[in-house]
């Protein structure tokens, strides 16, 4: 390692102290290009067709020097990437470390389908095992986030939801895997929420499968 950083400090030293020319200076570097290539982070992507990405942009390429243009085309070729980390690991390695965003929910509108990120970014659906599992949205996605976020808030069990129904009024109605269907107001639909969680520790809960809060300080249950 101590015999490494005494060359790499010599070339750099003979770099910084000849007459800069880019052909020359590329050139002269061409040693540390990337042989390896490990790819680390993929929770919902296909890790193997990321890290080929990466192989076929990157190998061979020289490693002080990552191409923008490249790491770009990725990023647009793979809509569900947030960011990417890079470490290099000289004088051979590339380490990409990928952050995903995160997925919600599936938007069904006028025969188009999307998945919606948490921070109401629509991205292009495509087939995936673990986000085809997402609850699905109805409709237009108008104010879905608040809905969400208030789920969150109480701690309301998302997993269990099938599907969201947008009316255009600016109501939903929440339909569980159980079948079970929340009727939403237009506004306090918190409070309404709260009162379904309440009321599902009720022996008697399971007796009922539509629970209608729309007309306001009333429940309809069926």
């Amino acid at each position: 390692m101590k015999k490494f950083s005494i060359i790499l400090s010599s070339i750099l030293l003979i770099v910084m102290l000849t007459t800069f020319n880019p052909s020359n200076f590329y050139s002269g570097l061409q040693f540390f290009k990337i042989k390896k290539i490990e790819v680390k982070n993929i929770v919902i992507l296909d890790s193997i067709k990321i890290k080929n990405l990466f192989i076929e942009e990157f190998y061979e390429s020289n490693l002080l020097i990552l191409n923008k243009e490249k790491i770009d085309k990725i990023l647009r070729e793979n809509e569900l990437i947030e960011y990417i980390e890079f470490r290099k690991i000289y004088p051979s390695k590339l380490v990409v470390k990928i952050f995903e965003k995160k997925t919600i929910a599936i938007i069904n509108y006028k025969q188009n389908k999307f998945f919606l990120t948490n921070n109401g970014e629509e991205i292009e659906f495509f087939r995936n095992p673990s986000l085809e599992k997402l609850p699905n949205i109805f409709g237009k996605q108008k104010n879905f986030l608040e809905i969400y976020s208030a789920l969150q808030e109480l701690d309301f069990p998302i997993s269990k939801i099938k599907s969201f129904y947008y009316f255009d009024i600016g109501r939903w109605d929440i339909m569980l895997k159980n079948k079970k269907v929340i009727k939403l107001p237009v506004k306090n639909f918190t409070s309404s929420l709260k009162n379904f969680l309440d009321l599902s520790k009720e022996n008697n809960f399971e007796k009922y499968s539509i629970f209608d809060y729309r007309i306001k300080d009333q429940l309809i249950l069926n």
